[in-house]
């Protein structure tokens, strides 16, 4: 075996001392071989693509990463994983395959189960925010940022393996389209603005309020005010003193960013109540209502015909002192709402069927309620000493204003009879 190394090697020894131009040129090839395989193997394992050779599933949640990240509009702009997954600059992004190593590493000698904890993690803001720091981020969506970590790293070795790394701002940013956050704040088409470098300044991690903007397989995610509610509520317990969550304009540009310009219809057809923001807010403030009285989403809350006579929601303020009563129904249905014929079924007598549809006809839905009925059937009990002393029905069936509540055969009326 030794004899036959020892062979070799004289055999190249020879080789090299008797070719030494073909020589230089054999090392050169491999050399450029070596370096050709190996910036392809970057480009390959860079790529989406084979991320989800460990990301596969085709739903939100932990190994849906890929999946989501496509329904982003980080996605859309050709923003890939390692643009964020990484520090700008050629040496974060060779530190990052080098954490990828370890990943593979987790893959198929740790385990499934390890590899699920580490997904998992990213849930915690603390932990999210070590994967991606506020400067990567900031990296493209400011200038300042920017300017700091170009002159700072090397960014390139003539080969760009990502979007990040060719990043060059404001030229990037406003080919794009994008505003710089810390000195402009947002797009001057934008109704809301967020106060990017006052929470930056704070200490406040992007992900806190962003964690979703890549994965949650929403296109066009935007981050919810629960969010800025729920860290507003934790800093007041730090004895900070973020704005009040009824202060709407510490974050709304202007006022009509604050409600729907449009309708907001409950029920259908003709009955239908068309709601206008814009008549309430010229005398009341957003907190009147919201979100003591409402939620602020429509879907969340519904209103029954019950809630008219409870003193809930509208109908906190439309009593007739505060605002017009709910009794007169033509000031927000187009057209009253009549309930299907009530029947009572007396015993001992024939059935009595009270039909909505004729007395809207003639009276106003106020004429008896909730003077004399509640607005919920079977609330109060009727019984005829009571019609015949002039309450209920014989408050006006009293033979002057209606038939009287004695002219029994007007009202119980056999099924038979009814259906002729």
């Amino acid at each position: 075996m030794w004899q036959r190394l020892k062979r070799l090697e004289e055999k190249a020894r020879n080789f090299v001392t008797g070719n030494p131009k073909l020589t230089i040129l054999i090392i050169l090839g491999l050399i450029a071989l070596f370096t050709f395989v190996s910036i392809e193997a970057l480009h390959f394992s860079s790529d989406p693509s084979f991320c989800k050779r460990c990301h596969p599933s085709d739903k939100p949640g932990p190994l849906g990463e890929v999946f989501t990240w496509e329904k982003s509009i980080h996605a859309k702009a050709g923003v890939k994983c390692l643009d964020c997954h990484g520090d700008p600059g050629i040496v974060g992004y060779m530190r990052a395959k080098m954490g990828g190593l370890y990943d593979v590493y987790g893959e198929f000698i740790k385990g499934p189960e390890h590899k699920m904890h580490v997904l998992m993690s990213a849930r915690d803001p603390k932990y999210a925010a070590k994967l991606v720091r506020n400067d990567i981020c900031l990296f493209c969506h400011s200038d300042a940022m920017n300017k700091k970590i170009r002159s700072s790293r090397i960014m390139s070795i003539g080969i760009n393996f990502r979007l990040v790394d060719t990043v060059k701002n404001p030229e990037f940013r406003i080919q794009r389209g994008l505003p710089d956050i810390l000195e402009e704040g947002v797009r001057p088409t934008a109704k809301v603005d967020p106060h990017h470098k006052k929470h930056y300044e704070n200490g406040i991690n992007c992900v806190d309020c962003h964690a979703r903007i890549s994965h949650s397989g929403i296109t066009g995610y935007r981050t919810s005010m629960t969010i800025c509610f729920n860290c507003h509520a934790q800093k007041r317990a730090e004895k900070l003193n973020p704005p009040a969550d009824d202060n709407c304009m510490a974050c709304h540009r202007n006022q009509e960013g604050l409600y729907p310009q449009g309708p907001i219809i409950f029920g259908t057809g003709d009955s239908a109540v068309k709601y206008q923001h814009s008549i309430h807010v010229a005398a009341f403030g957003c907190n009147t209502c919201h979100t003591a009285l409402f939620p602020m989403k429509k879907e969340e809350l519904k209103i029954s015909f019950a809630d008219h006579s409870a003193g809930k929601l509208c109908f906190s303020c439309h009593n007739g002192k505060k605002a017009f009563s709910y009794t007169t129904c033509t000031n927000c249905h187009a057209k009253p709402p009549v309930p299907a014929a009530i029947v009572y079924k007396p015993a001992g007598a024939a059935p009595v069927k009270f039909s909505h549809e004729f007395h809207t006809q003639v009276f106003e839905c106020k004429k008896c309620h909730t003077g004399i009925w509640p607005m919920k059937k079977g609330a109060k009990k009727m019984n005829m000493d009571a019609l015949y002393d002039g309450k209920f029905c014989g408050v006006c069936h009293n033979e002057k204003d209606a038939f009287a509540a004695t002219d029994c055969d007007k009202c119980h009326i056999e099924p038979k009879k009814q259906a002729q």
